[in-house]
């Protein structure tokens, strides 16, 4: 059967390729993987992204947080990576392997012996720069599978967009709090993901702009497209 079924053009990108893309798009705008509050990240740039502090009562300034995930890598169905057990790679479905580096100020806070005065609790007295205390830390390998849907470029234009069904930590106990932590990268990843945006026009076979009728979908390491002119 030709490759191009019932249309006209068919055009693919394999995996790898589509690593060196996602390689390509992190290393220009790290500011997609590191999320941080003021006293970790003080204003975005580049390479961060700057966020609000948790607002909670009794905490000046809010509760200080800092998120940096590691370019993903992806693996297109077939299955060639290794997964964890809870996961399994279905047709039409990618795996992504993700390490997410997750941070807390954990400061000492000082109990001021007045009574609390209105206005004062969105701030802090020992230091407007917001300085880090104590940064702790902990470091969590992520496993996401998802599959791919036909969406809009900023431009307008067709693109490819990643969608996270599903995540699994390694090595995570209690199960609750394994629970927990997965729901919440869960929620950060499908965020993330979203803005990547592969447009069409990079599965074009040279001259020619690919219409799209059939898919985006994946399959044997790839994802496929099949159109007109």
């Amino acid at each position: 059967m030709s490759l191009t079924q019932a249309e006209m053009v068919f055009a693919s990108v394999h995996e790898d390729g589509l690593n060196d893309f996602l390689t390509a798009f992190f290393t220009e705008r790290p500011r997609y993987l590191v999320y941080g509050s003021p006293a970790f990240v003080p204003a975005t740039s580049v390479a961060e992204t700057s966020m609000a502090a948790i607002p909670f009562p009794g905490v000046p300034g809010g509760i200080e947080w800092r998120i940096a995930l590691s370019i993903p890598r992806v693996d297109l169905f077939k299955q060639t990576t290794g997964l964890p057990p809870e996961l399994s790679l279905q047709p039409g479905q990618f795996s992504a392997a993700i390490e997410a580096e997750l941070c807390l100020d954990c400061r000492r806070l000082k109990i001021d012996p007045r009574p609390p005065r209105a206005g004062t609790s969105g701030k802090r007295d020992d230091d407007p720069k917001h300085p880090l205390r104590e940064a702790t830390c902990c470091k969590l390998k992520v496993f996401a599978i998802g599959h791919i849907e036909h969406v809009l470029a900023q431009n307008g234009e067709d693109a490819i967009a990643f969608a996270v069904d599903a995540v699994e930590i390694v090595d995570i106990a209690p199960a609750d709090v394994e629970a927990v932590l997965e729901c919440l990268l869960f929620m950060i990843l499908q965020a993330v993901l979203a803005n990547v945006r592969l447009p069409l026009r990079s599965l074009r076979v040279g001259a020619f702009n690919l219409s799209v009728t059939a898919g985006p979908l994946i399959e044997d390491d790839q994802i496929k497209a099949r159109g007109n002119f």
